[in-house]
């Protein structure tokens, strides 16, 4: 049985094409989808009508759909603000029933492979706790990379590296059954092998917003089982990220998000994590200012922006 493993879509509907021509080129069976598949790019609707199409489908929901959930039965007159002017959008956006049946996927999945286990969430930390993300944020990533390209050869090195050398991820490890551990939400792409092979944890990463430093595609996971034999394979769609880009700025989301979309395109464009130091500057010109608003109001959230776009432009 081969499955592509995809993660994080946000919205974009291109990248998503791309991956699943990728994977129908390489002889997939069947897809096991991470969650994430609306917010901060323009298709919401668009990616989750395409994934329906998908036959033999695994779906579990992300927090984004979370997020969108909690609008439900909430006055659209009240979304005056600026920060959630990308939930409004996406919320608004998506159909009644795409919207029904996205919400209603589990958030957990477990699956029988032959006398393999798959299970899937879509956070590491359901598996292993903080292990990925204390050092592997997106935010951490983007520092100790800094402003450099790097390779998947690269990138690879490094993070196993620093799981081998990590005692409390191993004592984690060692409690977990045997099997396949499938989850996203950290937007890079990796995977580890436990030291006898009993345990394998695959992160595909975004398919939709890639924010690993990798200048190259976009990201999805292939898993081959066969006879017991488990292959795992990272690949990377071919698509043209620029090309990408300027759709978006043409995007009805780029006027009714405006901010937002600004810090995606940046993100998009250098493949790395802005929107939380975003967000953490906007809270501090928010006390500092004395606006004591939340979510942010427009007019904070967009001199904000102002304010924290010419630091990057100086």
């Amino acid at each position: 049985m081969r499955f592509a493993i995809v993660s994080d879509i946000h919205g974009n509907l291109p990248a998503l094409n791309a991956v699943i021509e990728d994977a129908a080129q390489n002889n997939i069976d069947s897809f096991l989808l991470a969650g994430d598949y609306c917010l901060s790019n323009p298709y919401p609707n668009e990616c989750i009508s395409r994934i329906r199409t998908l036959d033999n489908a695994y779906i579990i929901c992300g927090n984004e759909e979370l997020y969108l959930e909690r609008l439900i039965g909430k006055d659209p007159r009240t979304w005056t603000d600026g920060q959630m002017q990308i939930s409004y959008y996406g919320y608004q956006k998506i159909s009644p029933e795409n919207m029904d049946y996205i919400l209603s996927m589990p958030k957990q999945m477990k699956l029988e492979c032959g006398d393999i286990t798959l299970h899937m969430a879509h956070s590491s930390e359901v598996f292993i706790s903080d292990c990925e993300h204390r050092e592997w944020s997106t935010a951490k990533v983007a520092a100790r990379y800094k402003d450099r390209w790097i390779t998947r050869e690269t990138f690879c090195a490094d993070i196993h590296k620093y799981f081998n050398e990590d005692e409390r991820f191993h004592g984690i490890l060692s409690k977990l059954e045997r099997g396949v551990y499938i989850f996203g939400h950290s937007h890079i792409q990796w995977n580890y092998r436990s030291d006898d092979g009993s345990k394998i944890l695959i992160n595909p990463g975004s398919c939709g917003l890639p924010l690993d430093c990798i200048d190259a595609g976009i990201p999805y996971t292939i898993l081959d089982i066969s006879d017991s034999e488990i292959v795992v394979e990272e690949k990377r769609a071919a698509f043209n990220m620029d090309e990408y880009i300027e759709m978006l700025r043409h995007s009805d989301q780029f006027i009714k998000a405006n901010v937002w979309s600004k810090i995606i395109i940046r993100e998009l464009r250098t493949r790395r994590e802005y929107m939380f130091s975003f967000l953490a500057f906007v809270e501090k010109y928010a006390v500092e200012t004395g606006d004591s608003r939340r979510p942010f109001s427009v007019s904070t959230w967009e001199k904000a922006y102002e304010l924290w776009n010419n630091v990057f432009e100086e």
